[in-house]
This record gives C-alpha cells, sequence and structure tokens, in this order.
C-alpha cells in the first residue's frame, strides 16, 4: 500500500531514501532547511519544503498530511546539537498531544550514543555511556520520541554506524588527511554502513512495521588503521600517519552488532566495507 512520506532534514541519506520510496509508488515530502537545496530535493520527492527549527505550523501541517513521519535531521555544528535534534524531538511530541493523530516514526539515531565499551561488542540493550554533551542531548531525543507511544504513535529509532558511499568514499578520506597526524594510534574498532543499506533499512523498517531500536551497521569491524591501510594501498596512495598523543576523536571503541535488524529479516546489499 502507498503511503504519505515526509522526510525532515532530508539530507545525505534522507534523498537516498527519498529516491527509493518515490519508486516505490509512494508520496515523499522532503523538507530542508537551506533553499540552495530545493532544486536537488525535487529530483527525488513529489513535494519540497523549508521548514525551520521554530516552524511549529510547518510541522503541525507535515503531521497532518503524512501517514509517516522520518526525522534524518542533521545539525549544522556541534553548538546546534539541542535545536537540531532535542528541540524538533520536544516539539513532535507537544503536537503529537496536541493533535491525537497517531502516526508512525522513523528516527535517525548514532550508534555514537554507546560510547567506549573498550573494543567488547555492544547491542541495543548495552549501556549508553558517552558522556558528551552532543551524546546526552542524542540519548534525550531517542527517550522523547520513543515516548509518543502514550499518543499511540509506533516509533522506530534506527543508531546509524559512520556513513560511507557516493560522495563519501574512504579514498576521499584519505586523500583529505594526507600530510595530516592521525590521533590516536588507529587501534579502535570501526563501525561503519553504506548510505543504500541505511535507505533500505529504513523500508524494512517501514515495510514490516517494526519498533523499537535498532542497530545499522555492516558485518567488518577492522581497526581504523587497518581500513585505512586496506583503502590506501588498493588506491595506491601512501599510509597515513598516526600520532598517539592526539585524542581521538571517533567516539569510543566498540563492535556494534547488526544482529537485531538481521534477524527481522533484512539483508545487507553491502555487508562487508567497499573500498572505493
Amino acid at each position: 500500500m502507498n503511503v504519505n512520506i515526509a522526510i525532515i532534514g532530508c539530507g545525505y541519506v534522507g534523498m537516498e531514501a527519498a529516491a527509493l520510496w518515490s519508486q516505490l509508488g509512494h508520496h515523499v515530502t522532503a523538507t530542508t532547511r537551506h533553499p540552495e537545496r530545493l532544486a536537488d530535493l525535487s529530483k527525488v520527492a513529489q513535494k519540497t519544503l523549508i521548514l525551520k527549527g521554530d516552524d511549529e505550523e510547518g510541522l503541525a501541517s507535515l503531521i497532518a498530511a503524512n501517514d509517516v513521519l522520518v526525522v534524518t535531521i542533521a545539525a549544522d555544528s556541534a553548538d546546534q546539537y539541542e535545536n537540531a535534534y532535542l528541540h524538533t524531538s520536544q516539539q513532535i511530541r507537544a503536537l503529537a498531544l496536541e493533535m491525537d493523530l497517531p502516526r508512525r516514526l522513523i528516527y535517525t539515531s548514532s550508534t555514537s550514543v554507546y560510547g567506549d565499551h573498550r573494543g567488547l561488542w555492544v547491542d541495543e540493550t548495552a549501556s549508553l555511556i558517552n558522556p558528551s554533551e552532543q551524546a546526552k542531548i542524542l540519548i534525550q531525543s531517542e527517550k522523547t520520541y520513543l515516548s509518543l507511544s502514550e499518543c499511540h504513535w509506533h516509533v522506530c529509532i534506527l543508531r546509524l554506524a559512520e556513513i560511507y558511499g557516493p560522495g563519501r568514499e574512504i579514498s576521499k578520506r584519505i586523500k583529505h588527511m594526507e600530510g595530516h597526524k592521525l590521533p590516536g594510534c588507529g587501534d579502535q574498532y570501526t563501525n561503519m554502513v553504506r548510505k543504500e543499506d541505511v535507505a533500505a533499512a529504513m523500508d524494512h523498517i517501514l515495510r514490516y512495521r517494526l519498533e523499537g531500536i535498532y542497530n545499522v551497521v555492516d558485518d567488518e569491524h577492522p581497526t581504523r588503521k587497518e581500513l585505512y591501510d586496506q583503502a590506501a594501498q588498493y588506491h595506491h596512495l601512501p599510509s597515513l600517519d598516526w600520532d598517539p598523543a592526539l585524542t581521538s576523536i571517533h567516539g569510543g571503541n566498540k563492535r556494534v552488532s547488526n544482529h537485531k535488524i538481521k534477524s527481522e529479516g533484512f539483508v545487507f546489499s553491502f555487508p562487508h566495507r567497499i573500498l572505493d
């Protein structure tokens, strides 16, 4: 059955999902804060809108007109986390309480909420121990969305690993970092997922009406040094240099399990890392 879907904050991942859902016959409304992005969004969605963070009336109209809300909004900078993530979740909750129109909602969170588990495996039941203010905001946003069940909404949280794909190729990262010292020793495990698999997972959640929390991450977990060395060799690039005196920025050492979403029948098209 075709449905009306609103993608709020339709960026890198949202555009992939919009294109997929449009091809499947769903009616997609894509929103952005940036007017210069409307032309690109119009190529993958039937309707495009400017939606600012304080536009409560616009958000209410989206809830009224669509069966499914997909929140893929991203903060432009670290100091915008609260406004982009938590404020949006609180706005949607307030409108859900006021409007009494139960909807289905998919929210893209991040595996960064798990924090540092010293290289151990984590699944959706693991403790969320990331001490950063940004992670705390993401965790509170998740809780706010999950609380929409009180309003009879059906909510699914997708904790996304580090996303790569066209435009975000691993080789481009290596070229960009060439000549710079990378922080740490590169011994932290990587958790990544291809853009196309994120969109496919979102469609799987919609298609099978899944609720709750699911990790979206591929099968492979090489250390960052192993991954970058493999990609550098593949593309005939020089190996990158690491500096243990510098603090790593990758949000803790862990291996994130994808068992739960696979147990629901989801099959990754890119279970192994593509060294493009």
